[in-house]
């Protein structure tokens, strides 16, 4: 089978699922879009019985006819030093290969089997089509305001007993030594800002939910992984988990009542998604509660924390099945993230090399976990 991956070259999960693919072989392509136009160069020939496309960087080229599957992964938009341009062209050249990549992602592999499609990715961003397609499938949601009038902010504050704050997109200001996020936050009037800032960026305020511990639960089609997160026996994980570093974090198999299951996958459905990862909340009182899918959200840190599951196993398995009618077999399970941890750092450190990198601090991606 031939498969291609759209990524950067420090993605440990696009060289890991590459890896495993290729042990059990099948070919794969990883295309860099960012290295396009400087270190890339991409044609597209079309008439009235072709489409062809072309990718090369010097290496093998890399073309739309043999790719029976698209993971869609971590695709930068083309990057273009400033140093190249008159500074007046800068924005018309940008846009240009802005238009040529979202073109070229939506015409490739159109016979392929894609995770996830543009379509339900593009879908996928929106916070708020996410909470109101969950409750139309019969999840709980938290109360939710989303807005940027002052008014409404402060009577939602007054309203409430608890109110949690987040932001609409993952947001970081880099410094020196690290990295400032926009984490999750408890928020009372006493900590808003004057009604002209608050006017000027909108966010997202929701009731807090009373949290006995919280699940990552990820969607390989219609098979489902559920992990349970034990944030609130940790300090710092007591608002937002991802504040608890990585070896502190308490984590385990859960299983998932049917009936939540059933409404996932009802959800993942109505999305068009046909892999995510998505954050629960389960309350003292047993009461599940949705908080948002990530399309494109990790998942083999999972497996890191806890080997017990076989992340990397399921997902290469998922992906040449090509279908959401997707069953896991553990009785043959090849893959384990540990076989090719040597590996993963030494490509790692030549990609890094060879491609645009653009992970410094004030380009992180902003898909996060």
């Amino acid at each position: 089978m031939n498969i291609l991956i759209a990524t950067e070259p420090d993605d440990h999960h696009a060289i890991l699922v590459k890896l495993a693919l290729e042990k059990t072989g099948h070919l794969v392509d990883l295309l860099f879009t960012a290295d396009h136009p400087t270190k890339q160069r991409n044609t597209i020939f079309i008439d009235n019985k072709n489409y062809q496309w072309i990718s090369t960087d010097g290496r093998s080229p890399i073309s739309n006819d043999k790719h029976e599957v698209v993971w869609w992964r971590r695709a930068r938009k083309p990057y273009i030093p400033k140093n190249l341009l008159h500074p007046d062209d800068y924005p018309i050249v940008t846009r240009e290969n802005a238009s040529f990549h979202e073109s070229l992602s939506k015409t490739i592999a159109t016979n392929a089997w894609w995770v996830n499609s543009r379509e339900a990715a593009y879908k996928a961003r929106s916070k708020l089509l996410q909470l109101k397609i969950a409750a139309d499938c019969g999840l709980n949601i938290p109360t939710t305001l989303c807005t940027n009038d002052p008014q409404n902010i402060r009577e939602f504050l007054c309203k409430m007993e608890n109110v949690i704050y987040k932001p609409l997109t993952l947001n970081l200001w880099p410094e020196k030594e690290h990295i400032k996020i926009a984490y999750t936050s408890k928020l009372n009037s006493s900590d808003l800002s004057d009604d002209t800032l608050l006017q000027l960026v909108p966010g997202i305020y929701q009731k807090e939910i009373k949290k006995n511990y919280e699940l990552r639960i990820t969607c390989f089609g219609d098979y489902i992984v559920s992990a349970k997160l034990n944030s609130q026996s940790h300090l710092l994980g007591k608002t937002d988990w991802r504040r608890i570093p990585d070896e502190e974090l308490s984590i385990e198999p859960y299983q998932l009542p049917n009936p939540i299951k059933e409404k996932i996958q009802k959800f993942m459905h109505k999305m068009g998604l046909v892999f995510g990862a998505l954050d629960f909340i389960v309350t003292p009182e047993e009461e599940y509660f949705f908080l948002e899918v990530n399309e494109q959200g990790q998942f083999l840190w999972i497996e890191d924390s806890n080997p017990d599951f076989n992340m990397l196993d399921i997902f290469v398995n998922f992906l040449t099945n090509k279908s959401t009618n997707f069953q896991w077999e553990p009785q043959k399970t090849q893959h384990h993230i540990i076989q090719y941890a040597d590996e993963v750092e030494d490509i790692t450190a030549w990609q890094m090399e060879q491609h645009v990198h653009l992970n410094q601090a004030m380009f992180i991606h902003s898909e996060g976990l």
